[in-house]
């Protein structure tokens, strides 16, 4: 009955002053109106925000790191005065479980930096996401401000310490007196399991946390409301909830989005940064050419690996056109599940990510691009409306939610048919970009002001444009700018497994590949003009089959691309030495090793946008050059080798006469000659002191036969076997 009785009063005293706020809020809020339709409200700015994680338990040289942490960061939170800057500690529990051993002196000193002349120009905000206990709950009572996740525990401070003694109470008393964001009571009922504290509310000095002995005390100075509530359990430990209704915490956040929100920082300026350790340990892993599955595995795999072995700053240079985007999507999802306290992703684009690249461009925690780098767009990848749907449903649920962001603005660089407008957040001045389906699906959309549109999707973006709509976090002429940013020192370590993987990217390099053909296709010829040695078979062989290779592991061939180039081989073999002059073959055969060629040089069949068409039209104009250098090289070797003291016999030399008439040919029926080359079934033979280029009925005549003219048809002579 006197809790019941002390609780109804308290309801009567905060409702009362409740309708008191609530008319003054009224009245206010009428002359805001007025003053909003009259001037445009400016945009707030963010104060500099600094967020540096504090990882349990506190032991050994962990304090020194923070602190040395904070003082890197406090010129530029003292750089916007007289406004102060906002420091957020965000403390990480240990996966091992051993988060509340935290050692006393540790704990103590940093509180007391914490509480410190040399941080107060700056704005200290604990945030606990999981909970604190032991002795780390003493740099968490040295701020000003406790934010906590609802369901999280403050305390208790004696987790792992058998015995409290004095020491220890006055340092909570004392830590707790400087900041006065918990009461020193409290603070000493968080520790203590003797310690017994009520909640006593007094006529004068309203609702207070006290000790049970300092009741008489309170009493002379102020009459009693109702009967004091004990606080239980002890030694105290809070949930968020309960200490948000306490008082002893301003805001409850679930995520790095509702603590930005809640204090009105850049929600960047709130990732968790695991750079406290000494530096980043960076690694740079490359994700270049189409996206597909076999991309995707080896980008995966190597991050792991990095992970594995202590990175904690993985810079993801991206490359890419797209290709695949569901293969985008399940990196991208991969990636926004990566814990940001334990190692920070950051995209670098300084060319192009397109098409669904860009999703995994933004999957990370940040992303950086060069000025006039693509986001977006059109691209290898192509979405219909039923893969825009699948994308959209995708990156909501895989992405989005986890990053706490919005989705619209992402999605609209891949999906067709996406509208993406500005909207603006009345009273904070938040911007964000929104969809009206995300829009109609958001509980707070009566608090948003839709302004213009940034585009329909596919959107295409400049990294200057994407930085004004807030996707990137820097914008880097170069990857120095990028180590500049971000504080990275010395060389960073590029993540390959071998010289395999680096010779596979050289060799999928358009400039490189196409030398392949080009000596493919010398190959060749050589080996047409060469006929028995083989030489120039197995040089044109490797060089095809290293071509087909890297390009398959590129991810741009496959057996489809294999099969034509063989089948066009064999039908202008046949062409050659089986049935000569027929010719339909021969073009056939030319068109399939072309069509696989450039089938297997891109992602695509068929070009269904203005990307695609440039991509082929870049393949088609390769393999012109390759068609161009192998016709050169011909003549340079018809005109070399046979000159070649070792390479003379090899190559043969042009013929030393030509009959130029049809009639001149007809004189040479009946004579007899001497095969120079042989004949499958076209080649040379010396007839008359000239060679001539001839052919049989379809038999093979080896090199040094007799043979004899038995036909001339058009300029064509037939020989066979003398």
């Amino acid at each position: 009955m006197l809790r019941s009785s002390t609780t109804s009063l308290r309801c009567t005293i905060r409702c009362t002053a409740t309708r008191r706020a609530g008319i003054g809020a009224l009245l206010t809020g009428i002359l805001l109106a007025c003053t909003v339709v009259a001037w445009p409200a400016p945009l707030a700015a963010a104060p500099p925000t600094a967020l540096v994680p504090v990882r349990l338990p506190i032991t050994g040289t962990r304090d020194e790191q923070v602190k040395g942490a904070i003082a890197r960061r406090l010129d530029a939170l003292r750089a916007a005065a007289p406004d102060r800057g906002v420091l957020v500690l965000r403390f990480e529990p240990a996966a091992d479980g051993e988060a509340a051993s935290s050692d006393f002196g540790r704990a103590l000193e940093l509180a007391r930096f914490l509480a410190s002349e040399r941080l107060a120009g700056v704005k200290t905000v604990a945030y606990l996401p999981a909970g604190v206990a032991g002795h780390a709950v003493l740099p968490v009572l040295a701020c000003e401000e406790i934010v906590m996740d609802p369901e999280a525990v403050l305390g208790p401070a004696n987790a792992t310490e058998p015995a409290i003694d004095d020491a220890m109470r006055a340092a909570y008393v004392h830590v707790a007196g400087v900041r006065r964001t918990v009461p020193a009571a409290a603070a000493v009922a968080l520790l203590d399991p003797a310690a017994r504290v009520v909640l006593v509310t007094t006529q004068d000095e309203g609702v207070q946390v006290v000790e049970e002995r300092d009741l008489p005390a309170v009493r002379r100075r102020s009459a009693v409301l109702g009967a004091p509530e004990p606080l239980q359990p002890a030694p105290l430990a809070l949930s968020g909830r309960r200490a948000r209704e306490l008082g002893f915490v301003r805001l409850l956040a679930k995520s790095a989005t509702e603590l930005a929100q809640g204090l009105e920082l850049d929600v960047r300026a709130v990732q968790a940064a695991p750079d406290i350790a000494g530096g980043w340990r960076p690694v740079q892993v490359n994700l270049s050419g189409p996206i597909s599955a076999n991309a995707v595995a080896r980008a995966r795999s190597k991050i792991e690996r990095a992970i594995a072995e202590g990175a904690t700053f993985v810079c993801l240079w991206i490359e890419s056109g797209g290709g695949a985007p569901d293969q985008s999507l399940v990196l991208a999802t991969w990636l926004a599940s990566l814990d940001p306290a334990t190692v920070r992703t950051v995209a670098y684009v300084p060319r192009e990510a397109r098409s669904d690249a860009a999703l995994v461009a933004l999957a990370c925690d940040e992303l950086v691009a060069g000025p006039d780098a693509v986001l977006g767009g059109e691209g290898d990848g192509v979405v219909d409306e039923r893969g825009g749907e699948a994308i959209t449903a995708a990156w909501r649920a895989g992405v989005a939610n986890r990053r706490d962001r919005s989705w619209s603005l992402p999605v609209a660089l891949v999906v067709p048919g996406i509208e993406v407008r500005r909207a603006e957040r009345q009273g904070s001045g938040r911007i964000d970009y929104f969809s009206a389906a995300e829009l109609e699906s958001r509980a707070d959309r009566e608090a948003w002001q839709i302004g213009p549109a940034v585009g329909i999707g596919p959107l295409r973006l400049t990294g200057r444009r994407a930085e004004e709509l807030g996707l990137t976090a820097h914008v880097a002429a170069d990857f120095a700018a990028l180590r500049e940013a971000y504080g990275v020192e010395g060389n960073v370590a590029l993540a390959e497994p071998g010289w395999a993987d680096r010779l596979l990217t050289a060799l999928a390099s358009p400039e490189l590949a196409w030398l392949l053909l080009l000596v493919g296709g010398a190959g060749l010829y050589i080996e047409l003009k060469t006929p028995g040695v083989g030489l120039g078979g197995f040089v044109a062989m490797v060089a095809f089959i290293v071509y087909f290779w890297s390009q398959h592991l590129h991810g741009t061939s496959g057996w489809l691309e294999v099969m034509l180039f063989l089948a066009g081989i064999f039908c202008l073999a046949v062409e050659i030495f089986v049935l000569p002059g027929f010719g339909v073959l021969g073009l056939g055969g030319g068109l399939l090793v072309i069509a696989s060629i450039v089938l297997a040089s891109q992602s695509f069949i068929l070009p269904s946008n203005d990307y695609q068409i440039r991509q082929m039209q870049w393949s088609l104009l390769g393999i012109l050059g390759a068609v161009v250098g192998v016709a050169i090289s011909a003549a340079a070797l018809r005109r070399v080798l046979p000159a070649t003291p070792v390479l003379r016999d090899v190559f043969l030399a042009p013929p030393t006469a030509v009959h130029g008439d049809e009639a001149g040919l007809l004189e040479l029926i009946d004579a007899e000659g001497t095969a120079t080359t042989r004949l499958a079934p076209a080649g040379k033979a010396r007839i008359r002191g000239a060679v001539h280029d001839v052919t049989t009925e379809g038999e093979l005549i080896d090199t040094g036969t007799a043979v004899r003219v038995v036909a001339v048809r058009g300029r064509r002579i037939v020989v066979g076997m003398a």
